[in-house]
């Protein structure tokens, strides 16, 4: 297998990117698909329910992959903010919401955007106004 920045996995599929490219594996390792839809794609998540999966790039996009057909379903750019947009991101426990670390305004300050994963429409966001930035977020399965 090759090397990669990220890797997810959830037993039945594995996904793995190098930057220009996102493979996609089953569980015996052999390779079903290989995408070059967005750049500097180094970050992949396995929604819950094993449907979907997502990439982000490290310059404002995200790309939605359909794991049922192997295909893209979405690509948009959530921000044009210079610099990393490398921050964390997750899925709700139940898999219908998609919640995104994201740069907004500068770089400085954060946001978190919560999508709707039936369409990936921005269903709210949270922009914080002081000088802080998140890095990493986790869904908290006890609430």
């Amino acid at each position: 297998m090759k090397k990669f920045w990220g890797y997810a996995t959830n037993g039945k599929f594995s996904v793995g990117c190098t930057g220009q490219t996102v493979y996609l594996y089953d569980n015996d390792d052999n390779e079903i698909g290989k995408f070059k839809d967005i750049i500097y794609a180094y970050t992949p998540m396995i929604s819950p329910d094993g449907r979907i999966f997502v990439v982000k790039s490290t310059d404002g996009r995200l790309a939605i992959y359909s794991l049922e057909t192997r295909s893209l379903i979405k690509k948009f750019r959530f921000s044009k903010v210079d610099g990393a947009q490398d921050d964390g991101f997750c899925f709700s426990p139940d898999g219908k919401f998609f919640i995104n670390i994201e740069r907004q305004k500068d770089d400085v300050h954060s946001a978190v955007s919560i999508y709707n994963t039936t369409d990936f429409l921005l269903v709210k966001q949270i922009l914080l106004d002081e000088d802080m930035m998140l890095d990493c977020i986790e869904f908290d399965k006890a609430t």
